[in-house]
């Protein structure tokens, strides 16, 4: 399983831009299993580096890479790239367990 994990805060806007904007272009990428989002409570550290998770969950790397070679894939790259340095990280990561 490959999970791609985005970290979001853009301040006090957050919210709605994760349920008006970006929620809703995530939910288009083909090959998607799952995708799962949490608002975040509060860090062991204190120090919360995020407002918002959002987890996306393919099968294999390979679906991955399909969904975000497609034009909704593309159309998500380039609100990322928009937004690189203000408010959106993104990971990606392999289940090793499971």
């Amino acid at each position: 399983m490959i999970r791609v994990t985005f970290f979001i805060d853009r301040g006090e806007e957050s919210e709605s831009y994760v349920e008006q904007t970006f929620l809703p272009l995530l939910r288009e990428l083909p090959e998607l299993r799952r995708i799962e989002a949490a608002r975040v409570l509060a860090s062991a550290t204190g120090e919360v580096r995020a407002r918002f998770l959002i987890d996306l969950l393919f099968d294999d790397e390979a679906r991955m890479n399909q969904a975000f070679a497609s034009a909704e894939g593309r159309r998500i790259s380039r609100e990322i790239m928009n937004n690189a340095g203000s408010g959106i990280e993104m990971v990606t990561s392999e289940s090793l367990a499971g």
